[in-house]
């Protein structure tokens, strides 16, 4: 009998499991539905695009008839195309897996419209590629393909120029990016030098699955010949969305070997967050794009082409990316400027002030210079700027002279390129900058810090604050602990980290110490002065320490919402790093700030965000741990789920681990559900698929199924015919729904076992009765058992879900997969080949220290299994399981084949 407290810890322990589970649930749901609103404009074509296809040599369209090149049109250039007459700078676009090739549209007409606007002496002409539009670049076989078909495509596009173009410039989106690299490295067909600039547009350097080792060492190819790229001096610039794109993270973005790694939401003028597609459309990021391409033209060379200097690009990419203070062309600040000497030079000694255009009568038309004096107490000078259009602005420089009672200097340092634009809600031009005395040092004997405003913008409500401060008085620390112990927002909770800002200082820092998954902002009190006329209340940027960059930038305002909330990056490698948030107050309001962490569903919403990749781990963890206690029932199990719960804290893999086990729990009563209630209709729809498949009648098919599990040798080396002229993926898969209908079958003879136990009352059936009773316990042991075995089994299955996607895709093509990972295809030989010869059993009878040995040594895989989750990138490993899979298939086959004697 089991006692009462038995019965109430199984249910409490129950009752956690479950909320953990609806928790993670709750987590996964919020992270899909609460993201920022899109507030990127939609762009639009001018005329009907239209896509020209562009034949490559007849062997090579043979070879890759499901691929294809197209020239992107519109209007009149139609035509041009059409006569493959080509005068411009080639752009090849690659679309990422589910991608299309006309996904180029946005950024080929916004450059169109550009160069007739602009009435440059050059254009660009955009080419893409379709590769498919599936969801085939995840598996490793058909992305390289693509790579070499890539490649023959770059050198086709270069020879439409009659020798006039030697290299192109790629821009790649999500996968496509990747194989933008690899069609410069991984083919003999071209190299790394018939490319000057590569863009990637949410491209993964750390892909969230690897599900086979082609994958993964197409990867690590590239990785390993990066500087080859580097050496001929490629520019490379890697984009990412932000936390809208919750596909590829800003830290999957990440790219070591680039020029540049920047996210949208940092892009000077565009500040806008996008998810994995509309970073292809927004027109703000798009802008910046062709802009960039633009600059990076020379057009002194004849044709007009990409600069060949490498530093000239990288100049341009980075003012449009990163450091764009100025105009929307690439401007050269000059490092040094002479001053006019009839400028009005006005000193203010005040620490903090506002100086504002509309309330001077100033009419010389001459610059008027405000002078920041430099001072040993004081070690940052913040500066915000409303309205100043000036080009170079921000200057350092020595007093010289004097004039009518005014010290003056003659002469200055340009620091203009150390400014940085920010976004303001009445889109006016706002620009901002922190310095540094220390920093400054390098300029010798300098006195002042000088502010340069222009006597023709004098009319434009200029506004300049200036806020001088020592940098420790304006930072705090995010206080310890979990100051929100509530499940959503709209609960009251304690809340702490109250920032009370004085009037006139602008900036405040507050370093998030211990925080890794994110904070809310809440604007909790504001008083404001009555010639205080902005709507933007305080601009809110977050500056992570996995990118040099400002990774998220908010604002609030006096009419939007009262809160923002950040998400942050949980990230492997950086893990006593402190993120930085960095709050600009308005000068003419003083605010009161609450800081607190995130909510807990918040919180579980970065961790599934970040961490998802490792539940298939966990998943085949739990799973042959499962199998390891059923092998070895007859010991205690304490030990082991001791062990395990204290290796899932040591690898931070609790969460996950909790969440797994109730899952399995469920799927495993889900499935006996759908044993009970639909076995016989998935033995029907299996038997009119047989029909249709080989034509025959279905009472033949049924006659053949049953044949295929009395003879199971007969349908091994069917379905190892099968998978060696089809795909071994696919067979796999089909094995799956024959281990269903097996355990259909077992279900069947336990209810036949219990119909004929409960006719025992007729005496003729007494010696059947005995018999029945004998084996009826076993029969549902054995059914508990290949449950468990199916579940690993359907799980094993899962990296088989690509390579037969692209089998089915191909099928037109070629029947059988030329492609198919080695290593895989051996895994599902081994898994197929025992599954069907019906070996893979744990036999119920307990057979001392073999089964210790063997249940030791898949407890043993199970927990080094769960270790790869902790690894700082465990989707690399996910190739590796399947071979594990198969390995400790072999073991319980020969453990059920090998005869065992029992010397008691």
């Amino acid at each position: 009998m089991i006692s009462i407290k038995s019965i109430i810890f199984l249910g409490i322990l129950f009752g956690f499991f479950i909320a953990n589970l609806v928790l993670y649930i709750f987590g996964a749901f919020h992270l899909i539905t609460n993201i920022e609103e899109n507030t990127c404009k939609m762009t639009y074509m001018f005329e009907y695009p239209q896509y020209v296809r562009v034949s490559l040599d007849s062997e090579i369209e043979n070879s890759y008839p499901r691929f294809g090149l197209y020239a992107y049109g519109e209007g009149f250039i139609t035509e041009k195309l059409r006569r493959m007459h080509f005068t411009g700078i080639p752009v090849l676009f690659i679309p990422g897996h589910a991608g299309s090739h006309k996904q180029v549209r946005s950024l080929a007409s916004v450059s169109l419209r550009k160069s007739l606007k602009d009435h440059t002496p050059f254009h660009f002409d955009y080419f893409s590629v379709s590769l498919g539009e599936d969801y085939s670049a995840i598996y490793g076989g058909v992305l390289m393909e693509e790579t070499i078909y890539v490649s023959y495509c770059i050198k086709k596009i270069l020879t439409l120029y009659k020798n006039n173009m030697d290299s192109i410039v790629l821009i790649g989106h999500s996968m496509g990016g990747v194989i933008a690299k690899g069609s410069l490295l991984l083919t003999p067909i071209i190299n790394a030098s018939y490319a000057n600039i590569i863009i990637n547009l949410g491209t993964p350097y750390y892909p969230p699955l690897i599900p086979d080792k082609t994958f993964a060492l197409y990867y690590q190819n590239i990785k390993n010949k990066m500087n080859e790229i580097n050496k001929v001096g490629v520019n490379v610039v890697s984009i990412g969305g932000g936390p809208r794109d919750i596909l590829v993270t800003g830290y999957q973005s990440l790219d070591p070997t680039a020029d540049i790694n920047v996210l949208s939401t940092n892009v000077p003028d565009v500040w806008k967050s996008t998810d994995h597609f509309s970073i292809l459309w927004c027109n703000q990021l798009i802008l910046s794009i062709v802009r960039s391409l633009f600059d990076c033209v020379d057009i002194s060379q004849k044709p007009p082409r990409i600069s060949n200097h490498i530093q000239n690009r990288l100049n341009a990419l980075k003012y449009h990316f990163l450091h764009r203070a100025a105009g929307k062309k690439l401007y050269e600040y000059p490092e040094k400027i002479q001053f006019e000497s009839d400028g009005e030079w006005i000193e203010n000694g005040r620490k903090q002030y506002t100086w504002n255009s509309s309330v001077i009568n100033y009419r010389k038309p001459s610059p008027i210079y405000l002078m920041i004096r430099l001072d040993e107490l004081i070690d940052h000078i913040s500066i915000d700027t409303v309205n100043l259009k000036a080009k170079d602005w921000l200057f350092v420089c020595s007093v010289s002279a004097v004039r009518r009672q005014s010290r003056y200097c003659e002469w200055g340092w340009n620091l203009t390129n150390r400014t940085r634009l920010v976004p303001d809600h009445q889109y006016r031009l706002r620009r901002t900058v922190d310095l540094s005395t220390n920093d400054l040092k390098v300029y010798k004997s300098i006195s002042h810090i000088l502010i340069r405003i222009p006597a023709s913008e004098l009319d434009d409500r200029v506004i300049i604050n200036v806020d001088s401060y020592k940098k420790v008085d304006r930072t705090t620390s995010l206080k310890n602990g979990i100051s929100k112990l509530v499940l959503f927002e709209n609960f009251d909770a304690l809340k702490y980290n109250l920032i009370e800002t004085s009037r006139g200082h602008i900036r405040y820092f507050i370093n998030l110490h211990n925080i890794r998954n994110g904070i809310t902002v809440e604007l909790n009190h504001k008083v404001c002065s009555t010639s205080f006329q902005q709507s933007t209340i305080a601009i809110l940027e977050l500056i992570e320490p996995w990118v040099s960059t400002i990774s998220q930038i908010q604002s609030l305002t006096d009419t939007g919402e009262k809160s923002k909330t950040f998400r942050l990056q949980t990230i492997y490698g950086f893990k006593n790093e402190t993120a930085l948030l960095r709050i600009t107050v308005s000068a003419g309001c003083t605010c009161n700030f609450i800081i607190h962490r995130n909510t807990i569903i918040d919180q579980l919403s970065c961790v599934i965000r970040d961490r998802w990749p490792i539940l298939y781990s966990v998943i085949i963890s739990i799973l042959l741990l499962t199998i390891s206690i059923t092998i070895d029932h007859k010991r205690s199990q304490k030990p082991t789920l001791i062990v395990t719960l204290a290796l899932s804290i040591m690898f931070n893999t609790i969460i996950e681990s909790f969440a797994v086990i109730t899952f399995l729990c469920i799927l495993s009563v889900l499935t006996c559900c759908a044993v009970v209630c639909f076995g016989s209709v998935a033995r029907n729809i299996t038997v009119r698929f047989l029909a249709r498949a080989i034509t025959f009648s279905t009472t033949w098919s049924d006659w053949l199924l049953g044949g295929l599990n009395q003879l199971p040798f007969i349908t091994t080396v069917i379905a190892l015919s099968l998978a060696s002229a089809t795909c071994g993926a696919l067979v796999m898969i089909l094995t799956v729904i024959l281990y269903f209908l097996k355990l259909t079958k077992m279900y069947e003879e336990c209810l036949e076992e219990l119909l004929m136990n409960s006719l025992q009352q007729f005496a003729w059936l007494t010696r059947l009765k005995i018999r029945r009773k004998k084996t009826n316990g076993n029969i549902r042991k054995n059914i508990t058992t290949q449950l468990n075995l199916f579940l690993l089994w359907l799980f094993a299955a899962v990296p088989a879900i690509p390579s037969a996607l692209v089998w089915a895709k191909n099928f037109s093509y070629e029947r059988r997969l030329s492609t198919e990972d080695p290593v895989l295809l051996l895994s599902w030989v081994i898994i197929i080949s025992c599954g069907t010869l019906d070996i893979v059993q744990i036999p119920s009878k307990y057979m001392g220290l073999r089964s210790e040995v063997l249940a030791n040594v898949i407890r043993f895989l199970s927990w080094v299994i769960l270790s790869t989750a902790s690894s700082e990138h465990p989707a690399s490993y996910h190739c590796h399981l399947p071979p594990v899979i198969a390995g400790v298939i072999i073991l319980i086959a020969l453990n059920y084949l090998i005869p065992y004697r029992n010397k008691h």
